[in-house]
């Protein structure tokens, strides 16, 4: 299994049906808006548990991003839907009852309060959006009623889309909409709400574009910290993303200098300031712009050839071949996942399926697993997740 670069977007959401509130469902996907579309049955590939059209259309209630990898995903998913068995959460904190547990919206919300608490999960950069001001008003109850709180690295917030939007919700992009209505889709991006996410690697491409140049010198360039010289091809270093700096740090020189600086007593920085231009900065995104440096050069390539699109390219054009890149994976995540766990995820769609615990599974797999060959593997149909749930 090649190592991937860390994801630009991979988050696991909760779903509720605005025919009937009681209806939620838990998956997650590297596109949200268009895993929305599949879910109401705009766009082909949705979920069995979600195709009912008497509980459509659903609502996309909030998401969990920030993981480090695809699997980090796939293990916080499994160990939300199935709150009444990860080994993550202690028998003396769990909250949902044994065999066949409550799936109501508070009952998701407690569990995910609760698991963004426990040690595993609650050291990752993880970000929590709501997109729903009813359900955020529940998050916030429930806050005041118990008396441990997250850890404050962990962001959360209120991301209602802009008024006025100039393209209504239910309008997907895909190649079949005129030019005139991805110019109104491009609008979207970055104005909040579910449509606002921006999948792509799209945020790091001036940062990309920076440091091929910087890297045209070669091994002349020197550590902004240690002043030793940095040797492109044998060290890990990172370059500051503001484009008036041209600072460059070894990875250990820059992790200890957010650290000395830092009161949190972590061995893995969270953010910091640029030592040469004190830009703020997040480590997370440090190590996805390195990521992709050293494990994404495909995904470099195409993020560079963007950038000498011609100004007539819109943003949706660009965000529908990240989504189509985006599916090839997904298909590619379902071979490797029914590798790992049989037909757990590839396979039925009942409840009794949710014996084998894929947590554990994931937890303990060799990053050495061979993928299965083409031959030997059924072809899965645009199903993307059986892990997900819904009662």
């Amino acid at each position: 299994m090649d190592i991937k670069p860390i994801p630009a977007f991979y988050g696991v959401y909760l779903l509720r049906s605005t025919v009937r509130k009681a209806s939620t469902y838990i998956g997650s996907t590297p596109h949200p808006s268009r895993r929305l579309g599949q879910h109401n049955g705009r766009v082909t590939g949705g979920a069995v548990r979600t195709s009912r059209a008497s509980l459509r259309p659903w609502e996309m209630a909030c998401i969990v991003a920030g993981f480090p990898s695809n699997i980090a995903a796939l293990q916080f998913e499994w160990a939300w839907q199935n709150a009444h068995l990860t080994r993550h959460i202690s028998a003396e904190q769990r909250i949902s009852r044994p065999g066949r547990p409550s799936s109501s919206l508070m009952d998701r919300l407690s569990n995910l309060h609760l698991l963004l608490r426990v040690p595993y999960f609650s050291q990752w950069p993880l970000q929590v959006r709501f997109f729903s001001q009813d359900v955020y008003a529940s998050w916030t109850a429930w806050c005041e009623r118990v008396d441990e709180q997250i850890r404050p690295g962990i962001s959360v917030q209120l991301d209602l889309p802009e008024s006025n939007p100039p393209v209504a919700a239910d309008d997907d992009i895909t190649s079949a909409q005129p030019p005139s209505q991805k110019r109104k889709a491009d609008l979207l991006l970055n104005k909040g709400g579910v449509y606002g996410i921006d999948p792509t690697y799209a945020r790091y491409q001036d940062v990309l574009t920076k440091s091929v140049f910087m890297l045209d010198d070669g091994d002349g360039q020197k550590c902004e910290l240690c002043q030793e010289a940095i040797h492109l091809h044998d060290h890990l270093f990172t370059i500051c993303p503001n484009n008036d700096c041209q600072s460059i740090s070894h990875v250990t020189c820059l992790s200890k200098h957010f650290l000395q600086h830092s009161n949190s007593g972590q061995l893995v920085p969270e953010q910091g300031q640029c030592p040469a231009c004190h830009s703020p900065l997040r480590w997370v995104d440090l190590m996805t712009q390195l990521t992709l440096r050293n494990r994404g050069q495909k995904d470099v390539q195409k993020i560079l050839r963007k950038k000498r699109k011609p100004k007539a390219t819109t943003a949706a054009e660009v965000l529908e071949t990240d989504s189509e890149d985006d599916f090839d994976q997904e298909e590619e995540q379902n071979l490797e996942l029914g590798a790992l766990v049989g037909q757990h995820v590839a396979g039925s769609d009942s409840d009794t399926d949710s014996i084998v615990s894929l947590d554990s599974v994931l937890s303990s797999t060799r990053p050495q697993i061979a993928r299965p060959s083409s031959q030997s593997t059924r072809p899965l149909e645009i199903v993307i997740e059986d892990s997900d749930d819904q009662r």
